[in-house]
């Protein structure tokens, strides 16, 4: 009987947490930062950030704010291929304008009339613009004032600030991708055909034998890019781009989100900041280091962690715990004593297990084992809010690391960090109010 020739553990797994962003010379300031990218071959973003395909994330609310404020949306599959192709459709269907559910007024037209346009309109507030810029804000009484006069607030501060362009097709209709399992070549011809711009295969360990079979005929039966993944090796870049080389983006992170239990359950993990750098391994390996864009999927938890997966090689950043709590995310808000919560689980929970409809996603066939949880996250508003609080972050971070864009955010570095140097780094021997 032969005996265990025994392991050697070579692979270190690198977090957020491990590293922290050194700084660079600085050539312009952080307002001046360039924050567009690419989520795709062909699919371009004014702001690097992407809602997850969750259940609780992503339907066409959501994607249509993203696309209209220079993000992207996917479009969750855990429903009928039919009513996800109706959310495309919906989003292709919308005015792309950022300015679409919070109207702009001009002064001195009269505010009387605008009240009655608004309520027309089914709008709570609008910005009041003058020659020399805003003005103010005009708000109607109503119960939800507050979340119309954030979102007025933050929208206006969004496009002076930020800058963003819509995120818009050649026919100038909103950007939508929709997530779709590699084994379901019907749903993915539908949601083309829906007007779907790209589509992001969704399960959670696309290194599989019969899931790259299942991809490589899927990206030749469809004409629109298509996103790989989870991944989180450099092994697994390879064989996906061996087999399925038309693959227009890679999706890498495995077991990071904060309702991922993958690594608890099953042992198996690869942070998500490894693992893009496992994906720049492999495309440096193959000559394509920069041409098939990386997106960053799980674990980032504010703009400091988005940086740091930008630098390490992404092109952009997938949110699911980031964008859950928005205004715009399926589900009723929940008042739980004095606060307000919204629901957010994982694909693999009891809950999203339980519609059928995206078990494949951590296997072939539906699995007993759950590796996922559910629960609530803190309600924050119109989703504009977030994302202005992100780029804005964002710009500071790349600025700090020298960094005029995203691209040049490659160059940058980042450092190991001890445990005593991230607490240090943090804010510490104070009591916080």
């Amino acid at each position: 009987m032969a005996g265990n020739s025994g392991h050697t553990i070579d692979t270190l797994l690198l977090t957020f947490d491990d590293v922290a962003i050194l700084p660079g010379l600085s050539t312009v300031e952080p307002h001046d930062v360039e924050l567009s990218s690419r989520v795709s071959r062909s699919i371009f973003v004014s702001t690097p950030l992407v809602s997850s395909p969750m259940d609780t994330v992503t339907e066409w609310r959501m994607a249509a704010a993203l696309a209209r404020l220079g993000a992207v949306g996917v479009i969750h599959r855990n429903m009928p291929r039919e009513e996800q192709a109706r959310h495309v459709s919906m989003v292709k269907s919308v005015s792309p304008s950022p300015w679409s559910e919070v109207p702009r007024i001009r002064l001195p037209d009269g505010l009387e009339n605008y009240s009655l346009i608004l309520e027309e309109l089914d709008a709570g507030a609008a910005v009041v613009f003058g020659d020399d810029g805003i003005k103010g804000y005009l708000v109607l009484e109503r119960p939800d004032a507050q979340l119309w006069l954030e979102k007025a607030r933050y929208l206006s501060l969004y496009l002076t600030r930020i800058r963003p362009f819509p995120t818009i097709d050649g026919e100038g209709r909103l950007v939508v991708g929709a997530a779709v399992s590699p084994f379901d070549l019907d749903r993915a011809r539908l949601l083309e055909k829906s007007g779907a711009d790209f589509l992001v295969i969704d399960v959670a360990h696309l290194h599989n034998r019969n899931a790259l079979s299942s991809l490589s005929r899927l990206v030749k039966e469809v004409s629109i890019d298509v996103v790989a993944g989870n991944l989180g090796t450099r092994e697994g870049v390879l064989d996906t781009l061996a087999r399925a080389e038309e693959v227009a983006g890679l999706r890498m992170g495995i077991s990071s989100g904060s309702i991922c239990s993958t690594g608890e359950v099953a042992g198996a993990a690869v942070p998500t900041l490894t693992a893009v750098m496992n994906a720049v391994l492999a495309l440096e390996e193959l000559g394509l280091a920069g041409r098939i864009p990386i997106i960053a999927d799980g674990g980032v938890r504010n703009a400091g962690d988005a940086a740091k997966a930008i630098i390490a090689g992404a092109s952009a950043v997938m949110g699911g715990r980031l964008f859950a709590g928005a205004d715009e995310s399926p589900g009723p808000r929940i008042r739980v004593g004095d606060k307000l919560y919204k629901p957010y689980r994982g694909m693999a929970s009891r809950g999203a297990m339980e519609r059928r409809f995206a078990v494949d996603r951590y296997s072939r066939q539906a699995k007993a084992v759950e590796e996922g949880v559910e629960g609530l996250v803190p309600y924050t508003g119109p989703v504009v809010k977030t994302l202005y609080e992100l780029a804005e972050g964002l710009k500071a971070a790349l600025g700090y690391a020298g960094a005029q864009d995203v691209t040049s955010a490659w160059k940058a570095k980042l450092a190991r960090v001890t445990p005593t140097g991230s607490r240090e780094i943090r804010p510490h021997d104070i009591l916080l109010g």
